[in-house]
């Protein structure tokens, strides 16, 4: 089905639906391949599935398809710069975790899965609610009791069972892996390979898009870093294959209140040490204890206290020449009413990355290609504007 590989113990197997993470602890990564045929792009598929063969799966036709993927990219003049935004929001449950999920969900799905569970504060869950639903699965979804209302329903809309955990986020992933195995598989997006391997999708596609180039600036908001792994992985393969000559230069963003790969890498670790999380939440959002006490982010959707793929992260920010930036919460909601006024409306996590822009163009040359993409809608929350 698909030869995978665990990065911290180097494991190496082909996946298998009951072992959904390595015995050691680690995500499972595909094996990373070095080919990738431009021939063999569908073209006349305008989603991910344009690239089936060379996500390289043993089947060719999904079971579950919804649309995902071939977004366009929006120019737009921001800080007296071209950026190029690219609005994932557009996908069918209204944010980029659909490219992974189609994946992941498709693979389930081939290998006779009928019960999947996941543990989300609210995209992820949504995604994998409506995916699960067009392949005939049932679907548990554990998200924080403080997710925002409107992905809440949106899950259940899908016909999912939605479980709130009270608590911080962390919570609602043990309720999950306490709750997998009874007959249900976990279709955790942190940890299953075939969500890694959709959104490798992107970095192809923005080939495609920029005239089969690479952009030299990548930023993007980071709390489990998938999105960014992907793009990273996918460029590596194009790299690999000789058909660009370097990656971009990954620029992960996080919000202040809430930056464990931020600290990591300025401290020049190896792997990501999770900032400590609070036993105790309130309805707002995370709670979450640092030097200054319990605050709160307006960007739930990064609120993750150590990644998974810690140690992936600081290796894909080092070999691109990328950095971690992070931004306050009112520059944040700030981005997030600028950008609303030129038509595009994102939720707060998204929005991050658009008010880093401050930060990481002074780091750009005149000239260079920036991308942004754009990764929920702002229809997903409570309006802040």
């Amino acid at each position: 089905m698909l030869d995978i590989f665990c990065p911290e113990c180097n494991t190496q197997q082909t996946l298998s639906p009951q072992r959904w993470r390595c015995d050691c602890g680690g995500a499972w990564e595909p094996v990373e391949r070095t080919d990738f045929n431009p021939a063999h792009i569908d073209l006349p598929d305008f989603s991910l599935w344009r690239y089936r063969r060379a996500f390289g799966l043993t089947f060719q036709d999904p079971i579950a398809r919804l649309g995902a993927g071939w977004t366009p990219l929006l120019p737009l003049a921001f800080g007296g710069r071209e950026v190029l935004f690219k609005p994932e929001y557009i996908a069918p449950t209204a944010s980029f975790k659909d490219r992974g999920t189609a994946i992941m969900i498709n693979i389930l799905a081939q290998q006779g899965a009928t019960h999947v569970i996941d543990d989300s504060s609210g995209n992820a869950g949504a995604s994998v609610a409506a995916y699960a639903a067009r392949a005939g699965i049932r679907a548990e979804i554990f998200v924080p009791a403080y997710a925002s209302p409107a992905k809440q329903a949106q899950i259940a809309v899908y016909g999912a069972d939605v479980r709130p955990v009270p608590g911080p986020r962390v919570n609602a992933k043990r309720a999950a892996w306490e709750a997998a195995g009874q007959g249900a598989v976990m279709a955790s997006h942190a940890y299953h390979p075939g969500f890694l391997l959709g959104q490798q999708s992107l970095a192809w596609e923005l080939w495609e898009q920029l005239g089969r180039r690479a952009p030299d600036c990548y930023v993007v908001p980071v709390g489990q870093g998938l999105h960014l792994l992907g793009v990273w992985l996918g460029f590596r393969r194009l790299r690999a294959a000789g058909l660009v000559e370097r990656l971009p230069r990954m620029m992960a963003v996080q919000p202040a209140l809430l930056a464990p790969l931020y600290r990591a890498l300025q401290a020049g670790l190896e792997t990501v040490p999770p900032v400590e999380l609070a036993a105790s939440s309130v309805a707002e959002g995370p709670v979450l204890s640092v030097a200054e006490g319990p605050v709160l982010s307006v960007a739930e959707g990064l609120a993750v206290a150590g990644p998974v793929r810690g140690r992936r992260l600081l290796q894909a920010l080092r070999e691109t020449g990328g950095t971690c930036v992070t931004v306050e919460d009112e520059a944040t909601l700030q981005a997030q009413r600028q950008l609303a006024r030129r038509g595009l409306y994102v939720e707060p996590t998204s929005a991050t990355a658009v008010a880093a822009l401050e930060v990481v163009l002074q780091q750009v040359a005149p000239g260079e290609t920036v991308v942004v993409p754009l990764t929920g809608s702002g229809l997903k929350g409570s309006p802040q504007l």
